[in-house]
């Protein structure tokens, strides 16, 4: 906590702040699961892809829902899965994306095939940004997503530098499986000239019920410092994480969360998890749900097939109840940094079922009672 600013006086300003973000929200970016289908089998898979769903969107019905989804204001969008790539048509996606909403595209993939050519064809289509699956070094990695696949990652990830994809980024899920190949993996990122982006296992879809994989609160403490540390060095848009625990140490970001003169825009106030302030995601069949990556039945909020987004965004009571950081729960309900942080719903909801309840990796002691 900053030393010049009381923890209650802290709370108070941010709470304002966060406040008037939420009167002013809009759905701005997205995660879109374009496909369930995959033809990996990886052991700890969130979506527990495979087969594509019995009702997926056609190429017409998904240029109307970019419709609905720009009208409503979003701005970007991320095509994962599943595995994007197996879709016949994802060009022609990107492009309608791209050229005629003008949206940022990015592509989540597992990067077993996209060599030149292809990331050639997506770049004239639009593709902004290419994020490639690698978990860990190559044993590791192999070890959950299948035998050689990690060659072809690197290989992938080598191709869209040399093509010129502006932002190209390795995505690493970490785990007890590769927690110590965290350094190692950054220096080979930066070696490649691409960007890294680090985020938790969480017990979702394949990995439900593997806690042995889930890190300690002392190794998530232990790998937030060390990723704040390295984006020292190379710079915080190269060195990508969940920083909100991190805000505690963050005295630059501490600053800005309580200057009241700063803007409460996305992008400008540290507010921890954007999902229902400024992020959504959609399933592979036209559902909306409240996260990034949490498809589960239980939370979703609409259906683009049927509704307007912007509908969806104003009249949901659960992204008003996210929304509603006085509702948390437990530890992050009395935490005088929940409208800066406020903890990882997807964490929270994935352990304990409840999305408001306390996030039990958080290492952080509140200093209000």
């Amino acid at each position: 906590m900053k030393s010049n600013i009381s923890p209650q006086d802290f709370l108070n300003i941010t709470r304002e702040k966060f406040n008037k973000a939420v009167s002013e929200t809009k759905p701005l970016t997205c995660w879109f699961s374009v496909t369930e289908e995959c033809d990996l089998q990886c052991k700890y898979c969130f979506a527990d892809s495979g087969k594509p769903l019995k009702d997926e969107l056609t190429t017409e019905e998904i240029y109307h829902l970019l419709d609905n989804i720009a009208e409503a204001g979003t701005q970007g969008i991320s095509l994962g899965g599943g595995e994007p790539t197996l879709r016949k048509d994802l060009v022609d996606i990107v492009r309608y994306a791209s050229r005629y909403k003008y949206m940022f595209v990015a592509l989540n993939t597992h990067g077993q095939s996209l060599d030149k050519k292809y990331i050639h064809t997506l770049s004239r289509a639009g593709i902004r940004q290419i994020k490639v699956s690698i978990d860990g070094l190559q044993e590791s990695h192999d070890w959950n997503r299948g035998q050689g696949t990690f060659d072809k990652c690197i290989q992938a990830l080598k191709n869209c530098v040399d093509v010129g994809i502006p932002s190209v980024i390795w995505i690493a899920t970490v785990s007890q499986a590769n927690f110590e190949e965290v350094p190692e993996m950054i220096k080979q990122a930066m070696d490649l000239g691409t960007d890294i982006a680090m985020v938790e296992f969480l017990t979702l879809g394949r990995g439900k019920g593997q806690k042995d994989l889930i890190l300690t609160r002392e190794q998530t403490k232990e790998m937030q410092r060390y990723l704040f540390e390295q984006q020292k060095v190379y710079g915080w848009n190269r060195i990508q994480f969940e920083d909100r625990y991190q805000i505690a140490e963050d005295e630059h970001s501490m600053e800005v969360a309580c200057d009241p003169n700063r803007p409460c825009v996305c992008g400008e106030l540290p507010a921890g998890c954007i999902n229902a302030l400024w992020q959504y995601c959609i399933t592979a069949d036209g559902k909306v749900t409240a996260g990034d990556v949490l498809t589960a039945p239980e939370l979703c909020i609409g259906d683009l097939r049927k509704e307007k987004l912007s509908d969806i965004w104003q009249n949901s009571e659960l992204l008003h109840l996210l929304r509603d950081r006085d509702k948390l729960k437990g530890k992050c309900g009395r935490c005088e940094l929940r409208f800066v942080c406020g903890g990882c719903r997807r964490r929270v909801y994935a352990l304990t079922g409840d999305v408001m309840g306390p996030d039990p990796n958080c290492w952080y002691k509140p200093q209000l009672s």
